[in-house]
């Protein structure tokens, strides 16, 4: 008798905890998806000394308002890119941004990154590697379409 109570409790123990988690995994689903509500897509071209930017270049979109999420897109060999929140989720945090420009590595069969060959020679200034990057875009709720002109041969100022 006293082990049919106890299993009793334990199978009510058991409903409420399943039931708990069960809410807790929704809120969580619900407020990942709440974040797609962001508002705001954006597509563009990168330009290297007038002409478009050759595939692997990697262009961060990091607001410049705090607790904002980073972007992220990838030149493809027109120059053309698309920001995306994750490897899925395509969007970036409306507002002012710094734009951040980089290389990205490609696997070697001895598991070294290397340099992509339509990369090898190019110059990127190191100003707009980093956090200094004098590149500043905003962006609007909706779709944006952001084209970003490098000169690598000027002395880089801050540009909308």
């Amino acid at each position: 008798m006293a082990e049919s109570r106890f299993a009793g409790r334990l199978m009510r123990c058991g409903s409420f905890v399943t039931g708990n988690l069960a809410l807790v995994s929704l809120a969580i689903v619900a407020a990942g998806c709440g974040r797609g509500g962001v508002g705001a897509t954006a597509v563009g071209v990168l330009a290297i000394d007038g002409r478009p930017a050759p595939a692997g270049i990697q262009i961060d979109f990091q607001p410049l308002r705090s607790g904002g999420s980073t972007s992220t897109g990838i030149t493809d060999a027109r120059g053309k890119y698309q920001l995306f929140f994750t490897a899925v989720r395509k969007g970036v945090m409306p507002g002012e941004c710094q734009v951040r420009l980089s290389f990205t590595d490609s696997p070697s069969p001895t598991g070294i990154p290397t340099v992509p060959e339509q990369l090898k020679g190019l110059r990127l200034p190191e100003i707009y590697r980093g956090d200094r990057s004098p590149l500043i875009r905003t962006v609007k709720p909706g779709h944006n379409t952001i084209d970003i002109e490098i000169d690598t041969t000027a002395e880089p100022t801050k540009t909308h």
